[in-house]
């Protein structure tokens, strides 16, 4: 079962070869730390979690393409066509302060400075330069908040809460 102790970083969009190697699509934004040889990952398959091990790991025409320790040939590897692969988030490096996993931002209370409560963080896009996180109200009303240095004030992980200062114009005052 998957819950907050496993993190997404990819999906098995195809196979490739003979010797069942996977093509993966990335969720991560940093594919060379999270798939490295004699890492262990998690296929999704139906309700469970599988184990495995990353026997080889390469680029090809910009994909990724795993090999698993587990998975021998064609045929064992197109059973996996479409199922997510997980890291346990235990293995997660610390990030540097100031940085944030998605996962620990998603769902946490949005408070600004002028307008109070805003909601909670529903949805974060990695748009290159700054991430933009979408904020939903109880109400279902959303905002979309860029964050920059300038707007956001503060993350409380154990309170689950942020503070930020939205630019003038970023909520209709109607």
């Amino acid at each position: 079962m998957i819950n907050e102790d496993y993190l997404r970083v990819g999906t098995i969009i195809n196979t490739h070869g003979l010797k069942g190697e996977l093509k993966i699509r990335t969720t991560t934004d940093q594919p060379e730390q999270r798939f490295i040889k004699g890492q262990q990952l998690f296929i999704q398959s139906q309700q469970y979690l599988r184990p495995v091990t990353l026997q080889s790991v390469r680029v090809h025409k910009g994909n990724w393409l795993l090999q698993i320790k587990e998975i021998a040939d064609l045929t064992a590897a197109e059973q996996y066509r479409n199922c997510d692969l997980y890291i346990a988030t235990a293995d997660l490096p610390e990030l540097p302060l100031g940085q944030y996993y998605y996962k620990d931002i998603l769902g946490i209370t949005v408070i600004d400075q002028t307008h109070g409560l805003l909601g909670k963080v529903v949805d974060i896009w990695d748009l290159g330069p700054n991430d933009v996180w979408t904020v939903r109200n109880q109400q279902g009303a959303e905002v979309l908040i860029p964050i920059l240095k300038s707007v956001l004030l503060n993350v409380d992980l154990q309170q689950k809460k942020a503070q930020v200062d939205l630019p003038a114009g970023l909520i209709d005052e109607d």
